[in-house]
């Protein structure tokens, strides 16, 4: 064999293979160019879709899925309570009236009412209020973990009743409990990306405008009580308020059923 040949052969060959790469990764950059410039960011399609937003969270966030347990109420935590009459339904919700009712004075302040729950109620400080409806003289707390809110589940719900003088008079109550991690942290979707993904999935609507966001915990597998990192936004169209929920990790649109 002609050592010679051979060699100028394997010259040839890997040179016309670096002109081969060379040629894929430039017409790989190319192509990642124009889709950067020809892709419109997050920010750009809300725009043109006329749809604003005030003070979003900004960047990313790790959250894990979590699983909880409902919880048994027993005799033990009835006598807890006081200056009340509870009972036990089903097990695992609890029922009672307070033998005077709670006084708020003349004007309901939403951090009263909480010191209130905190204070005659069992886990009082690990509920948030999630809405106060006048007309029907009630207000709805869910539960929360590390201070994010359990949404729209009625195994963490607490349910204040009250009477024409802003005095409570009532409340229902169940409560997750053994809340524990069930998978590591995942990065979620960014608040701006998951208003883009539910406006291309045509849930959010042109010339909507988002009021609020916060990150909190959605059940996706109810019978199991394992809960998924999800975004919640409150968004005014025309006259129209509504509450929208989005899986902050794989963006899947969650109907807020039953909701109060």
């Amino acid at each position: 064999m002609d050592w010679s040949k051979t060699k100028t052969i394997f010259i040839l060959v890997f040179l016309v293979l670096d002109i081969y790469l060379s040629c894929q990764l430039y017409f790989k950059h190319v192509k990642n160019q124009y889709e950067v410039i020809g892709s419109p960011t997050a920010e750009q399609s809300l725009k043109a879709a006329n749809i604003t937003f005030v003070n979003l969270p900004k960047g990313k966030a790790k959250r894990p899925y979590i699983s909880a347990e409902e919880k048994v109420f027993t005799a033990k935590d009835l006598k807890k309570l006081k200056n009340q009459q509870a009972e036990i339904v089903n097990g695992y919700q609890l029922s009672s009236a307070f033998d005077k009712p709670v006084k708020l004075g003349t004007k309901i302040k939403m951090d009263q009412l909480e010191a209130v729950i905190q204070e005659n109620m069992l886990y009082g400080s690990r509920y948030k209020l999630w809405n106060y409806d006048k007309d029907l003289n009630q207000a709805v707390f869910y539960e929360t973990y590390n201070g994010k809110m359990i949404f729209n589940n009625k195994n963490a719900k607490l349910t204040v009743y009250l009477n024409d003088q802003n005095e409570i008079i009532s409340y229902d109550q169940t409560y997750l409990t053994n809340i524990k991690i069930y998978r590591e942290e995942e990065e979620t979707l960014s608040a701006v990306k998951a208003v883009e993904a539910l406006y291309k999935k045509g849930t959010l609507k042109p010339n909507s405008k988002v009021t609020k966001a916060e990150l909190g915990y959605y059940t996706r597998v109810p019978e199991l009580q394992v809960l998924v990192p999800t975004w919640h936004f409150t968004v005014k169209h025309g006259n129209e308020t509504e509450q929208l929920f989005i899986n902050a990790f794989e963006g899947q649109v969650n109907e807020m059923e039953n909701a109060q």
